[in-house]
């Protein structure tokens, strides 16, 4: 086998920064070695460039990275996805001077720096490690070509566009939920009657009733609406007792009458792309679990291809022989914490792929040490693990919600069994956030499922010891 020569460039993207390196081979004698003898000489060897320098600084600008990256002629650059719009300049750069971009998950890095014996959190060992994942023969196939499964899966225009729209929409909801609790708070004396009750807008192009109400846009609340919310109020105890809506109030409003319009709007431009025919498939799946239009949007900006998640189209399972300990685990404000002891030799199962995709989508856990204690936290997107908590309390904790077939039926069979699960008191052992983290981990292993049926190939088993 002959690995192709490359120039590879590290690209640490920070908030207003990077940190490059470059390395056309892998360093003889190890990472470690390497970066004890460079890291003296890190202002030249790891340069930094900033996209809003200091003035009467020596920081490097970003017309300094442009010159840099033409004087040095990498052939390909290997980036962290740090935030999409962290990233989003230097990949712009970088793909204006033709530099082939890979992009290389969080979870593979931070295990590749740990496996070097690189230092955490520091910008120029995180471009070293990245430079030289390009260049480490364990990430090229025979051929001598470097392994696609090592990097992300590029992903097509239209995933990029709804990822960002998504995030936009989360954006929003995320600003909108402190004025809503604040303008509630204050109508439990202005408006009482109205206080907490719900509103939304059933047509395009018109507000919240209660929200376009209190910011006087009567032109963008149906009629009958805007007259009965004026009737309650002109018989309502705060009028009575001389209480009058603060102007603050109307100002949240307003701002959220804004927020919903621009919500439509969003939401306008997510749907053509969520029902593109590329997502045919994925929308079949999808429609069986009963998914609302964004959870669709944020699963396919995660997820697709599901071939990504596959070897040679087909799932990765492994079997291996080896001490299966045994695992207790016990909840301790409100965490689990786990505990193992002495187990049997046994032959077990490992499904990769599936494994990998559930920590694509947040649902999959890792040990960390706290104390004297391994305590097991959720890892992957936090955003994808809030949209299966939603659905949970939305659509499975709720009777009646769960669609009619033998998707729902299976859900709604596993949270009885779950809830039947009680001491010798008779009191539920699961509940609360413990109960829901269940539910979610099982509809993140039934979507896997199903997108196997209709993607994948039949599977193989692949004995490893």
């Amino acid at each position: 086998m002959t690995i192709k020569l490359v120039t590879s460039l590290g690209v640490d993207v920070s908030k207003s920064s990077v940190t490059c390196h470059i390395l056309t081979q892998y360093p003889v004698g190890g990472l470690k070695n390497y970066w004890q003898k460079t890291r003296v000489k890190a202002s030249s060897l790891f340069p930094t460039f900033y996209s809003n320098p200091k003035p009467k600084s020596n920081q490097k600008s970003v017309f300094d990275f442009v010159d840099y990256i033409k004087d040095n002629k990498p052939d390909i650059a290997i980036i962290e996805p740090t935030g999409n719009h962290y990233s989003r300049l230097w990949a712009q750069i970088l793909e204006s001077l033709g530099i082939n971009i890979l992009w290389v998950g969080h979870i593979e890095l931070r295990r590749y720096r740990g496996g070097k014996n690189l230092p955490n959190k520091s910008d120029a060992a995180d471009a070293l490690a990245m430079a030289a994942y390009a260049v480490d023969q364990e990430n090229y196939l025979e051929s001598g070509e470097l392994n696609p499964q090592s990097f992300l899966m590029h992903r097509p225009q239209p995933i990029n566009q709804l990822r960002e729209l998504v995030q936009q929409l989360e954006h929003l909801n995320r600003v909108q939920s402190p004025i809503i609790n604040y303008t509630r708070q204050a109508l439990a004396w202005q408006f009482p009657e109205k206080a907490h009750s719900k509103t939304d807008s059933t047509k395009v192009g018109n507000v919240p009733p209660l929200w376009g109400w209190l910011a006087q846009r009567e032109t963008e609340v149906h009629p009958q609406s805007y007259k009965s919310i004026t009737k309650i109020y002109q018989q309502s105890i705060a009028v009575q007792l001389g209480l009058e809506i603060d102007p603050i109030i109307r100002l949240h409003a307003d701002w959220l009458c804004d927020i919903n319009l621009e919500e439509q709007r969003l939401e306008a431009l997510l749907k053509p792309l969520v029902n593109h025919e590329q997502f045919k498939t994925y929308n079949q799946v999808f429609d069986g679990f009963n998914f609302g239009l964004r959870i669709r949007a944020r699963l396919l900006s995660r997820i697709y291809p599901f071939e990504a998640f596959l070897t040679n189209g087909k799932q990765l399972i492994e079997r291996e022989v080896r001490e299966v300990k045994k695992k207790e685990v016990t909840r301790e404000n409100g965490k689990s914490v786990v505990k193992f002891l002495p187990g049997d030799i046994k032959r077990v199962k490992r499904n990769r792929s599936r494994d990998a995709f559930k920590l694509r989508l947040g649902m999959g856990t890792v040990l960390e040490q706290s104390g004297d204690k391994l305590v097991e936290k959720g890892s992957g997107s936090a955003l994808c693990r809030m949209n299966f908590w939603q659905y949970v309390i939305t659509k499975i904790e709720i009777n009646g919600r769960l669609p009619n077939n033998a998707i729902g039926e299976e859900i709604a069979l596993y949270k009885e069994a779950l809830k039947s699960n009680v001491d010798a008191s008779g009191k539920q052992l699961l509940n609360g956030k413990h109960l829901q983290a269940k539910l979610s981990s099982k509809v993140a292993n039934m979507l896997f499922r199903e997108l196997s049926r209709a993607i994948a190939q039949p599977t193989p088993e692949v004995n490893t010891k």
